[in-house]
């Protein structure tokens, strides 16, 4: 099976060159990747390294032949961070490599992640989930529930305790400048953005206003479809693409963000996936907000030191990580320091965090220990995946994206 394609322009990355995808077989075997490889820093066996997956990849895309058990289970250890692909010097394009073989092998879904697809697929189940989810919230059941070991036993504790305050206010259509009009741009939400990032969304809206922008929320977008595609669902995944392309496509807007660096990720592939693109311009928020930002605003000084984690989606394969930082600057008297081994993904993994606890946990544990080992007061990210998989280790208000820390900074 061979790849080949040209890569496009990834916002705040520049543009690479066009290249070839060889063959899994193809693989060097020269053990750079190793050192990256979340799962290796876990578990330090060689089944658990980038180029044993690339091996099984092989058989199951090139050779036609089964695979054990155990080597399926390594694959699917994987995080599908991307610091392998990032850093191979043949160039090896194993995060398609890997969503080909997923579809090859059929993925098996428990009758969890089986509904999770289902809700993400159908915003009105969402939403209705959502105000039942505040329901349990509010009126204190949670409490009772998790003494009576239901959700361990229905295996929705990990689920559970990824939850953040659920926000069912629906975002309007149309949010207008509240200074000088320089453009209109659209929002990308997600699937779950709205209701489980609302105040990022909403923070991100009050920047875009400050700085002359109106925001349009197309009431109609669908989710990324980066969860389906990596789980083995790639139609469904391409559908959601297709949705997606033709309601931004119809909106007359100067260009496109998102609050989510693995949603941007997934959008950003569509062209080279599925060959159609959107026509405007599309960025990080943060990407857009320092390229934009008025010389005549000024932020409120802020002491303190903050330390920024870089997810994976960000660092690894959008390469924009750089705008997180500019952006932070621009408060007075803040220090902004990288988060130690940024190179090495947190464990979130789209719902790796949930199907693969025993790795995502240790992983988590050694960002919050090099968190601690800062004495920052706030550690940023600005990936929604990694905010809630973080705050399972850390408290709520510890974990902050960098919108909602400018925009509380703004006179």
């Amino acid at each position: 099976m061979m790849f080949g394609f040209s890569d496009d322009s990834f916002g705040g990355g520049g543009t690479q060159a066009e290249f070839y995808v060889p063959d899994a077989a193809d693989c060097m075997r020269c053990g750079l990747c190793v050192n990256t490889c979340p799962t290796f820093k876990v578990n330090p066996v060689a089944a658990e390294t980038p180029r044993n997956r690339i091996r099984t990849i092989d058989a199951i895309l090139n050779r036609k032949i089964p695979v054990s058990g155990e080597e399926r289970e390594h694959l699917e250890h994987c995080t599908q961070c991307r610091a392998c692909e990032a850093i191979c010097p043949s160039r090896m394009a194993y995060g398609e490599l890997f969503d080909a073989a997923q579809k090859q092998l059929g993925t098996l879904h428990t009758w969890t992640a089986s509904l999770g697809f289902k809700l993400i697929e159908h915003k009105y189940l969402f939403d209705a989930v959502s105000v039942l989810i505040k329901l349990y919230q509010q009126s204190g059941l949670h409490f009772a529930v998790r003494r009576s070991g239901l959700l361990k036993r229905l295996k929705l504790d990990k689920a559970e305790a990824l939850l953040p305050e659920i926000d069912t206010r629906p975002l309007a259509i149309v949010y207008p400048a509240t200074r000088p009009h320089r453009g209109c741009v659209a929002l990308f939400s997600g699937c779950i953005g709205s209701h489980f990032d609302h105040e990022t969304q909403l923070a991100s809206i009050t920047l875009l206003n400050r700085i002359g922008y109106d925001v349009l929320v197309p009431k109609e977008q669908r989710c990324c479809g980066a969860i389906h595609k990596h789980q083995g669902k790639p139609e469904i995944a391409e559908q959601m693409a297709d949705d997606n392309i033709r309601i931004f496509n119809a909106l007359n807007i100067d260009g496109m963000v998102y609050t989510a660096s693995a949603c941007g990720l997934m959008l950003h592939e569509y062209e080279r996936q599925y060959h159609r693109a959107f026509k405007h311009e599309l960025s990080d928020i943060t990407a857009f907000l320092d390229n934009h930002w008025p010389d005549n605003l000024h932020l409120k000084p802020r002491t303190g030191k903050v330390a920024v984690h870089e997810p994976c989606s960000q660092r690894n394969t959008l390469k924009n990580q750089q705008a997180v930082y500019n952006l932070l600057a621009r408060i007075p008297g803040l220090s902004v320091i990288p988060l130690a081994e940024n190179a090495i993904c947190c464990g979130a993994g789209g719902v790796h965090m949930l199907t693969h606890p025993d790795i995502a946990g240790p992983l988590r544990d050694a960002k919050i220990s090099h968190f601690e080992q800062s004495q920052a007061e706030l550690l940023v990210t600005s990936n929604i995946g990694c905010n809630l998989h973080l705050k399972t280790g850390l408290s709520r208000d510890k974990v902050i994206h960098p919108a909602m820390l400018t925009a509380a900074q703004l006179p």
